[in-house]
């Protein structure tokens, strides 16, 4: 191989090297455009509501063009469907966590209540955009995107541990589902009224709440006795 053909040859590999730096500065810059998006619409769409939010509002709030915004996301039910997909997808690894590392099934059980709850908690704008969509999530859940399947996956969590719970003779005796149900209201309401009341209570105070009316509404009185210290 002459010394031309070795000096081409390098070039061409030169160039996809190049090529392929290029590529993922631009897929780098597209995650970080994406991000910023998702940020700035899930603000808009809690403060607005989606029917009302406009995209050149939610690129302004993201500090981009609209042209930029359009390049890297299709349009304003697919950013929402996709903030949903990150947002529930991460819930459920929250109290997956929770539902692992834990003991017990009443503890493990109070657990994913909290680490559910404070996923909310802590992130505002995804709950109030839940209270502007008015679903009940002891009777409906989530359709759109993917977002249905790893919700199903929370709930078979929950029936799981009331399903154990019950057999231990911790939890009243009721159909397990419908205490999936119960609990998920209890949860909702709890934390809708966080919101409506302008969302100042300390998240603690707020997971203590929850986790008393929990252990009234489903546990069995001598347990309930037990954890306050009581006499059975």
């Amino acid at each position: 191989m002459n010394r031309k053909t070795k000096a081409y040859k390098s070039m061409a590999a030169s160039g996809q090297h190049g090529a392929l730096l290029r590529e993922r500065v631009k897929e780098k810059r597209r995650s970080i455009y994406l991000h910023a998006v998702n940020e700035a619409a899930e603000r808009i769409f809690a403060a607005k509501g989606v029917d009302d939010s406009r995209m050149p509002e939610i690129a302004a709030e993201a500090g981009i063009s609209l042209g930029t915004l359009y390049g890297v996301i299709d349009g304003k039910e697919s950013l929402y469907a996709g903030i949903h997909r990150i947002r529930i997808r991460e819930f459920l690894d929250c109290i997956c966590e929770a539902s692992e590392t834990i003991e017990g099934t009443l503890e493990r059980h109070l657990a994913v209540l909290r680490s559910g709850s404070r996923y909310f908690l802590e992130h505002a704008d995804f709950l109030r955009m839940h209270c502007r969509e008015g679903n009940g999530w002891a009777v409906s859940f989530p359709t759109y995107g993917a977002g249905e399947v790893p919700w199903r996956e929370g709930t078979a969590i929950l029936q799981e541990l009331f399903v154990r719970g019950i057999e231990e003779q911790v939890y009243v005796e009721d159909d397990p589902e419908l205490l999936v149900r119960k609990m998920l209201a209890l949860q909702q309401v709890e934390l809708m009224h966080w919101v409506m009341r302008g969302m100042s209570t300390p998240h603690e105070t707020v997971l203590e709440r929850l986790e008393a009316q929990f252990l009234r509404a489903f546990c069995t009185l001598e347990l309930q006795r037990v954890r306050v210290g009581q006499p059975a």
